[in-house]
């Protein structure tokens, strides 16, 4: 059956019901990123790894929408020892602070991953990640790093979430 007259209403609806579809995908996206850093159960020390999780959403290869890497700063948690000898000769032995950041290598680095997922992708496309090249191997340690993330995503959708570890 061939259908004739106006179809312009037809494309209306489809582009409404198209952004529709998108901004739920987004807003998925956002609560799943809260919960992944809410929850995230590892120390905080760099602040990268809680900064390198996100969404994006692609179609045809490119980004059309983002969310997450929001920068958070490390707590510089971790202690270092340090030892040295002054000028005088005297020997200088204690605990220190050791290294903080402020998030910008995980947000960088986040973006990346998901930016080389996308852009390999046909169709529709999301891409859900922690983009540290350690973020495995915290997950494997049992820590929450992505998986709460995955789950709220997958309840937010009503469907079930396939992980994929993917480098890019």
């Amino acid at each position: 059956m061939r259908a004739t007259g106006d179809t312009k209403g037809l494309d209306e609806l489809f582009e409404r019901l198209e952004r529709a579809y998108i901004d739920r995908m987004a807003d998925a996206g956002e609560r799943a990123v809260a919960a992944a850093v809410a929850n995230g159960s590892y120390r905080n020390i760099t602040g990268n790894l809680r900064s390198s999780i996100g969404f994006m959403i692609g179609l045809d290869g490119k980004v059309i929408r983002e969310g997450g890497f929001h920068k958070v700063r490390g707590r510089g948690e971790n202690m270092e020892r340090v030892t040295f000898t002054t000028k005088s000769g005297k020997k200088v032995d204690f605990w220190a602070r050791g290294k903080f950041g402020d998030g910008s290598e995980g947000s960088r680095r986040g973006r990346e991953m998901a930016r080389a997922f996308i852009e390999r992708s046909a169709g529709y496309s999301y891409a859900l990640v922690a983009g540290m090249d350690y973020a495995s191997y915290v997950s494997s340690r049992g820590y929450d790093v992505i998986d709460s993330a995955q789950l709220t995503l997958g309840r937010t959708l009503g469907t079930t979430i396939h992980s994929k570890r993917w480098q890019g």
